[in-house]
């Protein structure tokens, strides 16, 4: 018996420290990681020209002068992270909020959390999705770009406590459909 738990013990600290991901309390509020990629070269969205969130002053954020689009945008400097506040909106909406197109010239492809998919702008991306949308068509550059995705979206929702808490935001949302502001923010 003794040897038993000797043998399970390390088992159990190691399941013990294990790091599980929580419930996003705000499913109204929700976020993924992206990256733009065109032959080879990231495209760089942390330009303030993309960013909405800018505070004019350090006790606010997101507040109407202060966004591109009210329910899409990237905060902070923050290029690689995209935040999405009401429901059923699509990566298209977002990047003409951004006034950025899709060179038609260019083949493109569309990755979500590493696995391919048809390149589709109408696509409603799911809290915490790792979406890379390429022109790359050689294996190994695609595979370094998928490398390259952060997975900071997990902060944003609030999902992964062990990497802090993320910038203030503002709850900005449909009011049919509101943000869940919880208790302890009140």
């Amino acid at each position: 018996m003794r040897t038993s738990l000797l043998i399970l013990a390390p088992v159990l600290l190691l399941t013990a420290c294990e790091r599980q991901y929580e419930q996003n309390p705000d499913p109204n509020h929700t976020h993924a990681d992206f990256a733009v990629w065109v032959e080879g070269e990231k495209v760089e969205f942390s330009d303030a020209k993309y960013m909405s969130g800018v505070s004019w002053d350090d006790k606010t954020h997101d507040e109407v002068h202060e966004y591109l689009d009210e329910y899409l945008h990237l905060h902070d400097e923050v290029g690689h992270v995209l935040h999405r506040h009401k429901p059923g909106l699509t990566l298209e909406a977002f990047f003409d909020s951004l006034d950025y197109s899709f060179a038609t010239q260019y083949t493109w492809r569309m990755f979500v959390n590493e696995e391919e998919m048809e390149f589709d702008l109408q696509y409603i991306f799911k809290d915490m999705d790792a979406v890379l949308l390429t022109t790359s068509a050689g294996s190994a550059q695609v595979l370094f770009e998928v490398e390259q995705l952060t997975d900071d979206a997990c902060r944003y929702s609030k999902t992964c406590p062990w990497r802090g808490d993320p910038p203030a935001e503002n709850c900005i949302a449909d009011p049919a459909v509101p943000c869940v502001v919880p208790l302890e923010d009140l």
